[in-house]
């Protein structure tokens, strides 16, 4: 006598060596003996072979439709010999059965298992729901290994470029787009880089390192919650100090500077003027949160991403007249402080020494010397950038002590 039987979810057949009350001891075709458990054999059979059995099963079960089946199958639980019998004829034999047992076993989208060789079909929309997902899977699979020629051919389709950096920094595994690039790698034997470079996808080393250190040290993105500057509410003195900072024409925020006092008297003060953001911004407020987390703000050539928003950068800053006036429609300031002395921040030219400098060119230093000095260059001064914005951008303070010409 032979026995199929189901060991954790694979079906085995053998000879039935011994059989006790609850279990029997069984011969594989490898030879090996195993204990299985009388509640675990699912039929038991004089033949054929069971190597012949589960063959001939397997090859049956792949010809059972499905759906057929299903509207075959009663309502409540059955057997799969009781699906057997209804869907192959009154006196199907033990590979039809066991047929109906590998189909069955193998279609949890149809049919649900209800204990030892006991089923139940699904309800009608969980069948269709689960066809649909079983569809779309065949979709996919489909468009991935389209993709994947795609890229092994030396093409980038665009879904693939469109999500480039993410697919090398921070994949998504499940997604088709990894996937394609892996079954191309395999396709191509090529490294996913090689072979997305050599496809088109990476044009630009500077791109590929930049969404690189952003993948890598901004995972939640670069952007900024809503945030409001607050308020500052002190007054605070100020310094008699002319400051100067050193930044190019093109900042929009001035948060240091540096100042000298005291030149020719003996005593220098040196002094070094820094904002101060928490006189507004209180601890644990979202503003400083967000600071925190940031910690400073990142510059590289031509960009930097800020420590927080530029609305709040910008309600914190000094700024010259000439860049207020000319980046005033993208700034969203208003002025407090503007026209007093402590602010004044005079433009000078000097002539340098030729004695102590012979390589200078001091009599073109003093020619435009003197044309600065004169009433139309003073009136050109006092009027430019009044067309474009409404105001000038300086106003000329010359002091009439020309240089002496030769």
């Amino acid at each position: 006598m032979f026995a199929l039987f189901d060991d954790a979810g694979k079906f085995h057949a053998g000879r039935v060596m011994s059989e006790a009350d609850a279990s029997l001891q069984v011969e594989l075709d490898s030879g090996k003996r195993v204990k299985v458990k009388s509640a675990n054999v699912l039929l038991k059979f004089e033949k054929p072979a069971p190597a012949v059995l589960l063959s001939e099963a397997r090859a049956l079960a792949d010809d059972i439709d499905l759906d057929l089946a299903w509207e075959f199958a009663p309502e409540g639980e059955f057997g799969f010999a009781d699906l057997a019998r209804d869907y192959f004829d009154a006196s199907a034999g033990v590979v039809q059965q066991a047929a109906a047992l590998l189909r069955l076993f193998d279609a949890p989208h149809y049919f649900r298992r209800a204990g030892k060789g006991q089923f139940k079909k699904a309800p009608e929309e969980t069948v269709k729901a689960a066809l649909l997902g079983i569809e779309r899977k065949r979709q996919q699979q489909l468009q991935i290994e389209t993709w994947a020629q795609e890229l092994a051919g030396g093409s980038c389709p665009a879904p693939i470029q469109d999500q480039i950096y993410k697919i090398l920094f921070k994949p998504d595994k499940n997604g088709p787009e990894y996937k394609a690039v892996v079954e191309a790698s395999k396709l191509a034997h090529k490294a996913p880089l090689d072979l997305l470079q050599g496809a088109g996808a990476i044009t630009s080393p500077y791109q590929f390192h930049w969404k690189r250190f952003l993948f890598e040290n901004f995972p939640k993105g670069a952007g900024f919650p809503a945030l409001t500057a607050p308020e500052i509410k002190d007054e605070l003195a100020l310094s008699p100090a002319q400051a100067f900072s050193i930044d190019d024409s093109q900042t929009t925020e001035i948060d240091d500077a540096l100042s000298v006092q005291g030149l020719g008297t003996g005593t220098v003060t040196f002094g070094v003027h820094i904002a101060a953001p928490g006189l507004a911004i209180t601890p644990d407020s979202a503003v400083d949160k967000v600071a925190r987390e940031r910690l400073s703000t990142v510059y590289m050539p031509g960009w930097k991403l800020t420590m927080l928003p530029d609305d709040v950068v910008q309600a914190y800053t000094l700024i010259d007249r000439g860049t207020w006036l000319a980046l005033r429609a993208s700034l969203k300031l208003e002025i407090v402080s503007e026209k007093a002395k402590d602010l004044l921040n005079t433009y000078r030219v000097i002539v340098v020494n030729p004695a102590k400098n012979p390589n200078v060119k001091a009599e073109a230093a003093r020619t435009f010397a003197r044309w600065l000095l004169i009433p139309d260059t003073q009136e050109f001064i006092g009027s430019f950038g009044k067309a474009k914005f409404g105001q000038p951008l300086f106003t000329p303070n010359a002091q009439a002590n020309p240089p002496a010409a030769k």
